[in-house]
């Protein structure tokens, strides 16, 4: 029988006397000697009875010497070496797998309660007597002592008002705590301890409401005398902590303050250093794309936060459904392979968010049986023929989540969309990254599983969405959203055959346009699927390129015609005319969508800087008239910075007088944002376009593209994709968040890459566009008060305008078009600022200057992938 100092319950299970396994042996050890065992032991005493060794170690020299005497000793016991999330595993095997009964736990697991638990056992706590009597006996009475606190604290700082610290309890007994501070014997400040400390949470332990504040009177005591302050638990009288020594003279607080200020300002310089080489180590942190493979070895999908917290606080049971997030699973097995459908199954079998039911739709006999089968071994799976066959959904299941036979679901993917589920309880639809399994055929380790190709996606962007379903077939969307648009998505010619639900390409596409009005499509920035890859050769792996787009992006390149998505367009969309067209540099297998304009003759001022440099300026306009629809309907604007050169200035004066172009003689110092400026001033266009001279037009009939985005009322600005000459990417648009600062998306990738498909080579909505192509109505760069000719003279003035032009108008877009396209011989014309040591300070001012302007603005990775580092070149690696 148990002693009475350990609280027995009234019954306790036998003693197991089954085979011990290595990991019971492992946590045996852990449990009654509080360590690990010594190597080899582990492998030795499995298939023991755990009865006879757990009581071979009670009757042990060490239990006495090393597990009790400590306890009487006040002194620390072996346990506490264990990791707190060790002792808490050690705290459920001991009910799990031993059946032991415990209370329940009120914050960490301590070694005390691991030996309270152990000593509790009625057959072992007759060994201890009987092996190590009078031991024993001390340490049942000091177990036996009522509400023994284990107190923890300080004093932190003390000055003329205040005394502040924490003070708390980690025996669990008391959630908060009453506080005295005491000064010879006499109560100077009182009351209880109950402010968050997360910090003394994390590193000591117990809930975090631990933090004080008590206001005082040291003018009650004689002034220059020091005075040592004690931190009291006033229920026990019990002294916490050492003595505090306050000098009690404002001369010497204010020397204190000075010297704390000295030391801050010299943490303040180290940090300062510090932070010069986070971006060099944040380099070496990330990890490139071309080794994604192994970033998917060292790098599990983490548990959501609510997951998180509910494992650091021992609960292992879900949820009840009651909370509202339940899943009904719909399964494409169309393609008729049970034992896809089977391993789509059982990676939801595999989630530790159990409320879900999955019904298998596929007409094949071999797919009907594999659903019954499944049926039969878990009631929550189901099968049916078709789509029309699925009986409607009562209400049980607040979200829907289409999946495809094959694709398996990573064992956090329920578990994150139940966090985005209730963190964005309004949204329509959830969507998440995925990657492709490849498991090749052959012998190992060519036929071990591999992650490629991962399809990394950005926030929701009608832009691309008309080119590139970037949400993907498979996503999550709330039974409500789906009821609204289920009616007209029925109706629709994409979806006759199997309902608002159909897997067919065009109809899931209109399936995404339509919840889109129905709420936000939200992105879940995990690695939430992978579907297998297509190979399944040791050859056609070899063949293929881990690095291209492969089949997972290429299936989601958009097949609904404008017919059948009109219903479910944005109304600045309704009633204008687009369609898809090849890319003009034939460097993308997907089209790309081009606007018709309605009136494709309005004039197009098109505003060209430029200072001598005439093979550069006569090659821009000579390229711009010939690949223009209209050039009758281009007014070309020269500013003349100060030109020299006689050829520049009679090619000027002769195309003046051809009306070519028009010419503003400008002669003051360089100033990039006053020429254009002054340019815009005379322009007669209602368009605008920005051009650097060193850029050669690549599109046909670009005049006629840009005016059909202008035109749009939810356009505000346009840039185009710009190559450098060896036909790799210049500009695809400009990020922010990158270094926390911005930089131009996709530099030096060439513009086939086949990853551009989800990027260079998708049009798409972007934070900000380069200067060197920026294309707007005259009303809007009139309305936004032009480029900043004061502050930004030469640099950063145009991402400067793009965010003043998103503040001005929140409701209209900056719009990249790859459709446009032009060679840009970067910063041929004026140099490069490095360079030059005057044009490098006023970079470095204007930067600066922009900076402070910008705040939170330039920090922030508007609109992209969180997983993507933002310390190396954009797109090309993981954190």
């Amino acid at each position: 029988m148990s002693s009475p100092a350990f609280d027995a319950p009234a019954s306790w299970p036998a003693l197991p006397t089954d085979a011990l396994s290595e990991g019971d042996v492992l946590q045996l050890y852990r449990a009654v000697l509080g360590r690990e065992p010594d190597p080899g032991v582990a492998q030795r005493a499995a298939g023991r009875p755990l009865a006879e060794m757990a009581l071979e170690m009670v009757r042990s020299e060490e239990m006495a010497l090393k597990v009790l005497s400590p306890v009487v000793q006040r002194r620390d016991l072996p346990h506490a070496h264990l990791s707190d999330e060790e002792r808490l595993h050690l705290w459920q095997w001991m009910g799990q797998r031993l059946g032991w009964p415990a209370p329940p736990l009120a914050g960490r697991v301590r070694p005390e309660a691991l030996l309270r638990r152990v000593c509790g056992h009625p057959r072992l706590s007759q060994e201890l007597q009987a092996v190590h009597a009078g031991l024993f006996t001390e340490v049942a009475a000091h177990f036996a002592q009522p509400g023994a606190l284990d107190l923890q604290g300080k004093i932190e700082f003390a000055n003329h008002e205040f005394i502040s610290g924490w003070l708390t309890d980690l025996s669990g007994q008391r959630a908060t705590l009453r506080v005295e501070v005491r000064c010879r014997g006499r109560v100077v400040a009182s009351g209880s301890a109950h402010s968050l400390r997360p910090d003394i949470r994390e590193h000591i332990g117990g809930n975090g409401l631990c933090g004080f504040r008590l206001p005082w009177r040291p003018e009650a005591w004689p002034s220059g005398q020091a005075l040592s302050l004690q931190l009291t638990e006033p229920g026990s009288g019990t002294a916490v902590g050492g003595p505090y020594r306050y000098e009690n003279s404002r001369l010497d607080q204010l020397g204190v303050a000075q010297l704390l200020s000295k030391e801050l300002e010299e943490i303040q310089r180290r940090i300062d250093a510090l932070a010069t080489m986070v971006p060099q180590g944040l380099r070496y942190a990330a990890f490139p794309l071309d080794h994604y493979d192994l970033y998917r070895r060292t790098h599990r999908v983490p548990p959501p936060p609510w997951l998180q917290e509910r494992a650091w606080a021992g609960v292992l049971t879900p949820p009840a459904v009651g909370e509202g997030v339940a899943f009904r699973v719909l399964i494409d097995a169309s393609a008729g392979d049970p034992i896809a459908a089977r391993s789509t199954v059982d990676t939801l079998r595999a989630q530790p968010w159990p409320h879900w039911q999955a019904w298998i739709v596929g007409a094949d006999p071999v797919v009907t049986d594999a659903a019954a089968l499944m049926a039969a071994a878990d009631p929550r799976v189901r099968g049916v023929s078709a789509w029309a066959d699925l009986p409607p959904d009562e209400g049980a299941f607040p979200w829907c989540l289409l999946l495809e036979a094959g694709e398996r679901l990573d064992p956090m993917a329920l578990p994150w969309l139940v966090h985005a589920a209730r963190q964005t309880p309004q949204a329509a639809a959830f969507y998440w990254d995925e990657d492709t399994l490849r498991h090749a055929g052959g012998r190992a380790p060519a036929r071990e599983e591999r992650h490629v190709r991962p399809l990394l996606r950005r926030a929701f962007d009608a832009e691309a969405m008309l080119e590139l379903n970037i949400v993907g077939r498979s996503l999550a969307l709330r039974a409500s959203a789906l009821q609204a648009v289920a009616p007209a998505l029925a109706a629709a010619e994409a979806a006759q055959a199997a309902g608002p639900l159909s897997p067919a390409p065009a109809a899931r596409e209109a399936l995404v346009w339509a919840l889109a009005g129905q709420g936000p499509l939200v992105h879940v920035p995990q690695f939430l699927l992978s579907r297998v890859d297509s190979a399944s050769t040791a050859e056609e792996v070899d063949r293929s390129k881990d690095g291209g787009p492969g089949e997972s992006v290429l299936r989601l390149i958009a097949q609904a015609g404008p017919e059948a998505l009109r219903p479910w367009l944005p109304a600045a969309w309704q009633g204008r005319h687009w369609q898809r067209v090849t890319d003009p540099l034939g460097a993308s297998p997907k089209p790309l969508v081009r606007w018709t304009p309605q009136r494709p003759e309005a004039v197009l001022s098109v505003l060209l800087p430029t200072r001598d440099q005439l093979g550069l300026l006569r090659d821009c306009i000579d390229t711009l008239r010939a690949q223009a629809l209209h050039p009758g309907a281009l007014d070309i604007v020269v500013a003349d910075n100060g030109s020299t050169e006689p050829e520049t200035l009679a090619y000027l004066a002769e195309g003046a007088a051809r009306g070519d172009f028009r010419v503003l003689r400008i002669d003051e110092p360089f100033n990039w944002s006053r020429l254009n400026n002054r340019m815009a001033e005379a322009a007669r266009g209602e368009h605008l376009l920005l051009l650097n001279n060193d850029t050669r037009m690549l599109s046909a009939q670009w005049d006629d593209i840009l005016r059909g985005l202008l035109e749009r009322e939810d356009v505000l600005a346009v840039g185009a994709r710009l190559l450098y000459e060896d036909m790799t990417i210049q500009h695809a648009g400009v990020l922010t968040g990158q270094e926390r600062f911005v930089a131009h998306d996709a530099v030096g990738v060439p513009v086939d890459d086949g990853l551009g498909l989800l990027g260079p080579q998708l049009s798409r909505r972007m934070p900000a566009v380069t200067g060197a192509f920026l294309a707007c109505t005259a009303a809007t760069y009139a309305a936004t008060g032009g480029m900043d000719e004061a502050q930004l003279s030469v640099t950063f003035n145009d991402v400067d305008w793009c965010q003043r032009a998103a503040q001005r108008f929140p409701d209209r877009h900056i719009v990249y078009s790859p459709l446009l396209s032009l060679v840009h011989l970067e910063s041929k014309s004026r140099g490069f600022d490095f360079q030059d040591p005057l044009k490098q300070a006023r970079a470095d001012y204007e930067r600066q200057a922009f900076e402070a302007r910008s705040g939170g603005w330039v920090i922030e990775d508007r609109g992209g992938n969180p997983q993507l580092s933002h310390w190396v070149r954009p797109g090309t690696a993981l954190d």
